[in-house]
């Protein structure tokens, strides 16, 4: 295909939150939850958990606020505790900057200089330590025992009564969390608690997958809360797609090139990805950049390309033992639990115990996926077996 063309493809199958509703593949469910929580509840903190990759910052930008303000935060310094919330107020007050007028905009603008010379504060101690000092302590420890987070909290505070002041109801989004630690987050969301408890606020926080679990168990608990409870009034997991899903949303996205994939290709895509629409992005990706010569994509073609990326990536991190490839291949065209997996296995000489051992063993290493019950071979591991 020729250069120009090959740019506009990759360009359409490049990983980044949509703005086109167009292109938004089946998630009503989870708009129509979020907005509902947003337009209706009177105030609390709500979370949003999945796969990374599965398209949660998606879902959190087309949520449709029908009064007051929406302001949406998306972190990057996240060496610490004392850095998040830092860089929570910085981001916030920049939002309000863009978006207000008079004295809230000079109470964000002070709020930003705060920041900015807490920061370089810590920059100044760190860098003139005397020479009996030791010199190894680095910024990152100078900065989270520099900074201060009683006065950032006091700024938070501040800022998000003014805005609720002024549009009666406020919706913050938090995105980016779900790449921390589950026990830093929730540490995080702690501290904030008091102030998030305000009348008509809702704040939205994207979470680590490990959260959605610990919650899940709290809510079965009889008679008793949770820590998880007492800090979220609400959780979301976003399922990741199906294989339909999957090759609806290359087709839109390829809509104005219809001939580049045929129909089978969409199929090896979808298996791959597993229900992750980033991973089925990026190996589209993949298989248009390892054959630029081409000017179709067909199914052998795209086959061939998917497994040479696999058995590169896969020859770096596993080697698979007889034992454990007879496993996965016993599981290659089987749609049932682990029990009956087992006896499957059983039926092939592989002793019980070790049936079982070898199962959690390899869904573990992300090489056999359990959902709802039922065990299958990972997209991308069953290139290899196939």
């Amino acid at each position: 295909m020729d250069r120009k063309l090959a740019r506009a493809v990759l360009k359409q199958l490049f990983d980044s939150p949509l703005k086109d509703r167009e292109l938004l593949i089946d998630r009503k469910k989870e708009l129509d939850f979020l907005e509902r929580v947003v337009n209706f509840q009177p105030g609390g903190v709500y979370g949003i958990c999945g796969e990374t990759g599965v398209g949660k910052t998606t879902v959190l930008n087309f949520i449709e606020v029908h009064e007051g303000v929406s302001i949406f935060l998306k972190l990057s310094e996240k060496d610490s505790k004392e850095t998040i919330i830092g860089d929570l107020l910085y981001k916030l007050s920049r939002q309000i900057l863009m978006k207000e007028k008079g004295k809230l905009a000079n109470h964000a603008k002070k709020a930003i200089d705060f920041v900015l010379r807490e920061r370089e504060s810590s920059k100044s101690i760190d860098g003139g330590l005397s020479a009996p000092v030791n010199v190894s302590v680095s910024k990152n420890k100078s900065f989270r025992e520099k900074f201060n987070v009683y006065e950032a909290y006091e700024y938070i505070d501040s800022l998000l009564s003014t805005l609720l002041d002024k549009h009666e109801r406020l919706l913050l989004t938090i995105d980016e969390l779900d790449k921390e630690r589950k026990d830093e987050v929730l540490n995080i969301l702690d501290s904030l608690k008091g102030i998030f408890e305000k009348e008509e606020l809702i704040v939205i926080v994207s979470l680590p997958f490990s959260i959605y679990r610990e919650y899940s168990k709290d809510l079965l608990r009889w008679n008793e809360s949770g820590n998880l409870e007492n800090i979220l009034k609400g959780l979301l997991f976003v399922e990741p797609l199906s294989a339909e899903q999957i090759r609806q949303m290359i087709l839109l996205r390829l809509r104005d090139f219809p001939e580049i994939f045929d129909g089978e290709t969409l199929y090896d895509i979808a298996m791959y990805s597993d229900g992750n629409p980033r991973d089925a992005l990026w190996i589209a990706q993949q298989i248009i950049l390892h054959n630029l010569d081409k000017d179709r994509i067909t199914h052998d073609l795209a086959r061939r390309t998917i497994k040479e990326i696999v058995n590169r990536y896969f020859k770096g991190f596993f080697t698979l033992t007889d034992l454990q490839k007879q496993v996965l291949k016993a599981a290659l065209d089987y749609a049932g639990d682990r029990q009956n997996l087992v006896k499957r296995l059983e039926k092939l000489s592989v002793k019980r115990q070790t049936a079982y051992t070898y199962i959690s063993r390899l869904k573990d290493e992300g090489l056999l996926i359990e959902k709802d019950g039922k065990i299958k071979v990972s997209g991308k591991i069953m290139f290899l077996l196939i």
